[in-house]
């Protein structure tokens, strides 16, 4: 749940059939009444998120921890590669499951506009969100321990 509270804060990006496909929603069919039946996505995008997150602080701030990357803009390099790396993996996943796998037929012309390649944008879009704000914090919570550049980015 709280993954899934944290991302249908931006739901505005990928709409509300994705939203409840994430969930685990699943469509009616012969062999199914539908509901809520299959696992809940959001937690596997939410632990990809922190793990990326988690990683690249750990790398910027403990690895490289140079006096010269002490500066704002390398500290903006990371957030990037944080925010573009769980933007691909986003639309890779969802990409492979939508387009190989074609689970969740229904959702695809519902009623809430459906999914399709523009919702899987928005939802890397909103993936890539998420883990810069887990950046973000990370950064504010664990740079102090760090012997060059505990003063970036502010």
């Amino acid at each position: 749940m709280f993954f899934e509270t944290i991302y249908r804060w931006f739901a505005a990006f990928f709409g509300g059939d994705m939203a409840d496909y994430l969930s685990g929603y699943i469509c009616p069919s012969e062999e199914s009444e539908g509901g809520y039946l299959a696992n809940n996505q959001f937690i596997a995008y939410g632990f990809i998120a922190l793990a990326i997150a988690l990683a690249v602080m750990l790398i910027y701030y403990y690895v490289i921890n140079h006096p010269r990357f002490n500066k704002w803009w390398s500290w903006l390099l990371m957030l990037l590669l944080v925010g573009v790396s769980n933007f691909v993996i986003a639309i890779a996943m969802l990409w492979n499951e939508w387009y190989t796998v074609g689970t969740a037929e229904c959702l695809i012309a519902g009623e809430n506009g459906g999914i399709d390649g523009n919702t899987c944008i928005g939802f890397g879009i909103a993936h890539a969100i998420v883990s810069i704000l887990f950046f973000i914090i990370f950064s504010i919570g664990f740079k102090w321990w760090s012997t060059n550049c505990k003063r970036s980015p502010f």
